[in-house]
């Protein structure tokens, strides 16, 4: 127990030290992937108090009652696997050095910052009135920037690759969760209308014969 909650607390040394936190985490055992899990762990947790506690001025769109906690969850974890997915698949192909699990581990420390300021914003969402509006999306925003700096940090190190490869390869890695997403899209579709035309085929059938 005591093991992981250091590892969980490098994720604090890994935001202000990318370059050597993200070495250290694959190289020197820094992280694990338990730790990892759990930051993910936590991050659904947040998004699912984000939908259900952000106060009304931040979240007008909600409605209170209707939160859907298997979907919140979905979002998250659909998110992340993608994303990690997607950066293996890529990397694999263009010569990187980190495995699956370095990449798991790496984009879910990347993430702490995401966490680390939004999870009390959510909280002071309700006591912010609107004059404050301009500062709490500046804190959004830095968290999520923040956490993008350190996902691109993250495929620059684990992958072993130079600046411009990294922002290439980050670029191809959006386009193929892009891409994913069409595919199994397109998959479900092609599922749906085939269930569609067996079901209908075995009513008719049953209406002609039975």
């Amino acid at each position: 127990m005591v093991t992981v909650l250091k590892q969980l607390k490098y994720a604090f040394t890994l935001m202000f030290h990318p370059f050597d936190g993200f070495w250290d985490l694959k190289h020197e055992k820094r992280g694990s992937l338990t730790a990892a899990l759990i930051i993910v762990g936590l991050l659904c947790v947040q998004q699912i108090f984000k939908t259900q506690f952000t106060g009304f001025i931040y979240n007008p769109e909600y409605d209170g009652v209707s939160l859907n906690v298997l979907k919140e969850i979905a979002i998250v974890l659909g998110t992340f696997l993608l994303w990690c997915v997607a950066n293996w698949s890529l990397t694999t192909l263009m010569n990187g050095e980190g495995s699956f699990k370095d990449i798991v581990m790496a984009s879910a420390y990347a993430m702490a910052p995401f966490f680390i300021i939004g999870f009390p914003l959510i909280f002071l969402s309700n006591i912010m009135s609107e004059d404050y509006e301009s500062f709490y999306y500046l804190l959004l925003y830095i968290s999520i920037g923040w956490s993008a700096l350190l996902m691109v940090s993250s495929v620059l190190v684990i992958h072993q690759y130079t600046l411009g490869k990294t922002i290439l390869t980050t670029v191809l890695i959006v386009v193929a969760m892009a891409v994913i997403i069409f595919l199994l899209l397109l998959f479900f579709n092609l599922i749906s209308q085939m269930v569609g035309f067996i079901t209908g085929l075995y009513w008719e059938i049953s209406l002609r014969f039975f």
